[in-house]
């Protein structure tokens, strides 16, 4: 079996890419995912967009693994394009109220973390990884993952950035720091917005336009579709 850098390598990801959040081994008594726990080696490799679990063994051996979305449009045009309802998988939306009262997209995305808790707990959806880019829309699946939160406040920090989803601000700091949009572009936006007296939203929507209009390889993965 080859390795796990090759498995990422197939959905254009490395570990040494500047989008990745957390590169952590984790102890098997540290996760449950669907109530199940993994033996052997566990890789946690995070990103701005999705995570991956990884089984290995020896230094780099991959055995099985996932990849987790935490993107709210990756997500919807993944079932989209897989032709399955999110019902259907038992994915809920966790937005209901926005979407009914200001029609906004649904959000399926949900992430947990209790104050004073010893754990971090995602519900989103994903499949099983390997050597493809194809794979049947059969393997999408909800996951429902509870992650040991870490040892220090370091690794606390870094492992929830790879596994929940990134607020306005988080966004803004990875579009300078993966080169998306230049920092003066991004002062020169927000700043124009504030002066204007516009809302944060305001703010976040002409943020996102300006991140959309540049786009970023980095940001969606190869294999996403199934």
């Amino acid at each position: 079996m080859a390795s796990y850098h090759r498995v990422l390598e197939v959905f254009d990801r490395s570990i040494d890419q500047k989008s990745v959040e957390c590169d952590y081994d984790i102890h098997p008594w540290d996760i449950l995912i669907n109530g199940e726990r993994w033996a052997g080696k566990i890789r946690l490799v995070g990103f701005v967009d999705s995570f991956f679990l990884i089984c290995y063994s020896g230094a780099s051996r991959f055995e099985h693994g996932l990849v987790i979305y935490k993107d709210d449009d990756i997500i919807r045009n993944t079932l989209q394009d897989a032709k399955i309802k999110p019902e259907d998988i038992g994915l809920e939306v966790v937005n209901l109220k926005r979407v009914t009262e200001k029609n906004e997209p649904p959000a399926y995305f949900q992430f947990t973390s209790a104050k004073g808790g010893l754990d971090y707990e995602v519900t989103t959806l994903g499949h099983p990884i390997g050597l493809t880019t194809e794979y049947a829309a059969s393997s999408l699946r909800k996951y429902h993952i509870k992650l040991r939160k870490g040892r220090d406040a370091v690794m606390k920090k870094r492992i929830r950035r790879g596994v929940t989803q990134h607020d306005l601000w988080d966004l803004m700091h990875d579009a300078l720091r993966l080169g998306v949009i230049t920092h003066a572009e991004l002062i020169g936006t927000v700043i124009g917005k504030a002066v204007g007296g516009s809302t944060l939203e305001d703010v976040s929507g002409k943020y996102l336009e300006a991140l959309n209009a540049r786009g970023s390889k980095n940001l969606a993965l190869s294999g996403e579709r199934t």
